[in-house]
């Protein structure tokens, strides 16, 4: 490109660079002449550039429909900071005073660019305050997420579909951007069709997903115990920072805390953390604070911090577009950098665990469709959880589906958002799910058997699948060497892990609601030691305390924090409940206070129920402080046989909170994970 092009003067001036990366200038031109594009382009090749450049150039204002709240974050930060450009988002993750003072600002013309999650949409009320903007351009982050065949589908993002046509109505030059770096070529022809217009096609434009610097390789392992003294043992030679993916919440919380037993900088980042929280460790990773975060996606596919050096995943992960989605967020500098799987056959259920778990039946649409026709008064999403008992993902779903095909619709009441009957004008239609199922089925095969091999260049294997026609081998991963895995478990650092796993406490972490400190549980029913088992096929029908569990209680209870008194919490069947409150009080040399009853004993056990909207019902203002308690001065220990959901220690909260503010300390025997949609716990 010559120096004197109009757009490199703009490029210089708003954002400091020299020069377009190559593909950059094109993908502008493309979008602006034409008006709908689809980039299909690598992590790490510059695709915000794509949006942010046009933003100055277009009147109005840009909007961003992401998932990705961590890079909404870091995104602004770069806009506002660093470019100049007046950015803001309304997401889950900011404040009600946050989204306000957003609202504001882009209803007043402040704004050039808006970034919203696509769930924005599913609320009509904020579905039409976006309409009333001045959007020139519309961007869709995650585009692959349109599309059935895509191996992240999202019901919320169909809402944009809905958006566009009623954006068209008003504005029928609005620009249109489509951005992914996970679409093989059945995912975008699915998307041309749905973003093509009569008067507009859309154009594609697609680069190769070669990324020559990442060295792949696949480490085979067998348990938790073991990988995660491969974690320690790789960490202690990798260079710069990195990230750990884990599957589930759960997982990134225990290799957090192993690696940070081991010394190591890290912590745990995912959904379920606090925002500030996530704000918190978000900036702290980007200035190198931590060596590795050990996270699910929330924070995976929206870091941006380009000098990551390496990806280890700790699961496999559903697919192989999501697993080059995910390692490709290292060595987005250029450099080298390295992506590491660890490869355990038994870890393939927790995906067909996820894939069950997203299909819906015909009887899941019957029992919601039943429900809201039934309904005295419209109800809003957590009332049908807590009928349905249906898991909340299947949830989510169905209602998404049947306002799809006009089953139900939307009202907006006292801020709340209810559902209603709708008369459809054809049959129920479920064969978008049966092609889900079976597309997640495919694409899981694909990982089992990329994962496997042994023989194969692992980037060419990708780099095919994600529809690059030529793809020539990398040469440096563990399949064009041919190397066998140098990092070995030696059967005394495995017995080890293995001990540190079945004696430490797990922990529970501290909750804002009710003001409950940060506590622990002794056995982790994930990992089904013989203790555990025990404890939980006795509870019920012994007084007898297990001399095993005694002699962990009276270890792990030294490790506490001062406390005033034992508070028991009431229950119907845990039988050595008045024995372990003693014992646990004697080796505290504290006395039992014994001061919560129910005030009207739960209709149901917590494992007879089916989701934890159900668990919060269940016990929600059923728990009282005895009148005449005298309430000890000082923390609390709030003892219970076991948590799952959470619902009963929070029930135990509110009640000790209408009469003390005394620090609560939660300490139970055994820490859980119910099923969804069924009873029972995993």
């Amino acid at each position: 490109m010559e120096n004197n092009h109009p757009y490199q003067t703009l490029l210089k001036q708003h954002f400091g660079f020299e020069e377009f990366r190559p593909g950059q200038l094109e993908a502008i031109q493309a979008l602006l002449e034409h008006h709908r594009l689809l980039c299909i382009q690598p992590t790490g090749y510059g695709k915000s550039l794509l949006y942010q450049f046009p933003s100055c150039l277009l009147p109005g204002i840009t909007l961003v429909i992401s998932p990705l709240l961590a890079l909404m974050r870091d995104q602004i930060e770069h806009l506002t900071q660093r470019f100049h450009i007046p950015a803001a988002s309304l997401n889950s993750d900011q404040t009600d005073e946050e989204n306000a003072r957003a609202r504001e600002q882009a209803g007043a013309g402040k704004l050039k660019i808006l970034f919203v999650s696509p769930e924005q949409l599913d609320h009509i009320d904020r579905f039409n305050f976006l309409r009333t903007l001045p959007i020139s351009l519309l961007v869709i982050d995650e585009a692959h997420c349109i599309s059935t065949w895509g191996h992240d589908f999202r019901p919320s993002y169909r809402q944009i579909l809905h958006f566009i046509q009623a954006l068209e109505s008003e504005s029928p030059d609005i620009k249109i951007l489509g951005l992914t770096a996970t679409a093989d070529p059945r995912v975008e022809t699915d998307i041309q069709r749905q973003l093509s217009s009569a008067r507009k096609p859309l154009r594609v434009l697609r680069e190769s997903m070669d990324r020559p610097n990442i060295h792949l390789s696949v480490i085979p392992s067998q348990g938790i115990a073991s990988k995660l003294f491969l974690c320690q043992t790789l960490l202690s030679r990798l260079e710069g920072s990195g990230l750990i993916y884990c599957a589930t919440r759960e997982s990134a919380e225990l290799v957090a805390e192993y690696l940070q037993q081991q010394g190591l900088s890290t912590t745990a980042y995912h959904a379920g953390l606090d925002p500030e929280e996530k704000r918190k460790i978000q900036t702290a990773f980007s200035q190198n604070q931590y060596k590795v975060v050990a996270a699910t996606s929330a924070l995976g596919m929206g870091i941006d911090k380009g000098d990551l050096r390496f990806i280890i995943h700790f699961d496999i992960p559903g697919s192989i577009t999501a697993y080059y989605q995910e390692v490709g967020r290292c060595g987005r500098d250029g450099s080298k950098a390295e992506g590491i799987l660890f490869y355990d056959p038994a870890d393939r259920k927790i995906q067909e665990y996820f894939i069950d778990a997203a299909l819906p039946t015909a009887e899941n649409f019957e029992a919601v469709r039943s429900f809201i026709c039934s309904a005295q008064a419209p109800p809003n999403l957590t009332k049908i959880k807590q009928v349905t008992g249906l898991h909340p993902t299947r949830v989510t779903l169905v209602i998404a589906e049947l306002m799809e095909q006009q089953f139900l619709k939307k009202e907006s009441l006292k801020g709340s958002q209810v559902y209603l009957p709708h008369q459809p004008l054809a049959a129920l239609d479920l064969s978008r799910y049966t092609t889900q199922h079976l597309v997640k089925t495919e694409e899981l095969q694909k990982m089992v058997a990329y994962a496997e091999q042994r023989e194969q260049c692992r980037m060419a294997l990708l780099r095919k699948a994600l529809g690059d026609q030529k793809t020539e081998s990398c040469g440096h991963c563990d399949g064009c060497l041919k190397t066998l895995p140098k990092e070995k478990v030696p059967a005394e650092a495995l017995a080890r892990v293995q001990a540190w796993l079945s004696n430490r406490p797990i922990p529970i972490a501290e909750t804002r609601t009710y003001r409950i400190s940060a506590g622990f549980s002794l056995l982790d029913g994930r990992l089904r030691t013989p203790l555990f088992v025990r404890f939980m096929q006795q509870r019920a029908s012994s007084q007898q305390m297990d001399e095993e569990l005694l002699a962990l209680l009276k270890k792990q209870a030294s490790l506490l924090s001062p406390v005033a008194a034992v508070v028991p919490l009431p229950s119907q069947t845990w039988k050595s409940r008045r024995e372990i409150a003693a014992e646990l009080a004697k080796h505290l040399q504290v006395e039992v206070a014994d001061i919560l009853s129910w005030k009207t004993c739960p209709e149901k056990r917590q494992g007879e129920l089916l989701n934890n909207d159900q668990r919060h019902q269940n016990v929600a203002q059923q728990m009282q402080v005895e009148p005449a308690a005298k309430i000890p001065e000082g923390p609390l220990l709030l003892l219970d046989d076991y948590m799952g959901s959470g619902a009963t220690m929070k029930e135990a909260a509110r009640a000790l909170r209408q009469v003390t503010g005394n620090p609560l300390v939660p300490f139970t025997i055994a820490s859980i994970k119910w099923h969804l949609g069924k009873p029972g716990f995993v």
